[in-house]
């Protein structure tokens, strides 16, 4: 039975560890879905938020965060979730990265606070009690849904509408060309020497050395720099759980994504290796 969404809250801010990477703290539900294990980030200079109850206004924001999860490491402790269901095994997601999210970021917001912009009020609550399939579909077409769904495995939990009217709503695009050009760049990593790395070696225990060297290979000797291992811990293994890498702001192809990466603060948590999981 799915626990009631404000006990769920309640429950992680009891459970997370003082030492969780904030990276969304003033969105609890993303919170939950990347608890991590580290060490807390030297202070930064936060952007301003919004008036209490506003949002933001689109197209404000000054790059994109690219963020990929491990889906076997994030069901780790939570199979009751439609997402972490039985059968998982043979899915996209049971060796591939799968899209967390695509987020419109401010410069040195590192709580990731820009959002909202233009939702009203009362779907801003259901999205904050974490009742997503509450909130009103955002109009994503029936293709670009079905491509979606693979790709993003929390759909199951209506992750999509989540997205869209936190993050995808200030981006400047349509829910169909937001959610496409997030398919896009999953897709294309999975293509890459990275992905490929990742593929291969779902189910073992990797180095970070090996797998930043894989990424080199896509984009170039220091590119390692712009990209960020993020790990939690099931006992004592560290277990690999998302990717996030900063992208310029100007839409590019996805087969360009070598030309869109920033530098990220931040190198991630994970230790010298660490795990991918497998279902």
């Amino acid at each position: 039975m799915r626990i009631p969404a404000c006990l769920s809250i309640v429950v992680l801010f009891a459970t997370l560890p003082a030492s969780a990477l904030n990276w969304n703290q003033s969105d609890p539900v993303s919170q939950w879905r990347s608890s991590l294990s580290a060490a807390p980030a030297a202070p930064v200079a936060v952007a301003a938020r919004p008036p209490a109850g506003e949002g933001g206004v689109a197209g404000q924001f000054d790059s994109f965060v690219f963020s990929l999860e491990w889906t076997p490491a994030f069901c780790e402790g939570k199979p009751g979730l439609p997402e972490c269901s039985s059968g998982a095994s043979g899915r996209f997601d049971a060796k591939n990265l799968a899209l967390h999210g695509l987020w419109p970021n401010v410069d040195a917001d590192s709580s990731h606070s820009y959002g909202y912009c233009g939702v009203a009020a009362s779907v801003r609550e259901l999205d904050r009690a974490a009742t997503w399939c509450r909130m009103p579909a955002p109009g994503v077409s029936g293709g670009v849904m079905s491509r979606l769904s693979p790709l993003m495995p929390g759909t199951a939990s209506c992750l999509q509408n989540h997205e869209w009217y936190k993050h995808g709503s200030c981006s400047g695009l349509s829910p169909d060309e937001y959610f496409t050009r997030a398919s896009d760049l999953v897709e294309f990593v999975a293509r890459t020497n990275f992905g490929r790395f990742l593929t291969a070696h779902a189910g073992e225990t990797v180095t970070a050395d090996d797998a930043l060297a894989a990424f080199e290979k896509d984009f170039g000797a220091g590119s390692r720099g712009k990209v960020a291992l993020l790990c939690t811990k099931a006992g004592s293994v560290s277990l690999l759980l998302d990717v996030r890498m900063n992208l310029g702001k100007t839409p590019r192809p996805a087969s360009e994504l070598g030309k869109m990466l920033l530098p990220i603060a931040g190198k991630g948590n994970c230790p010298a290796s660490f795990k991918l999981d497998s279902f």
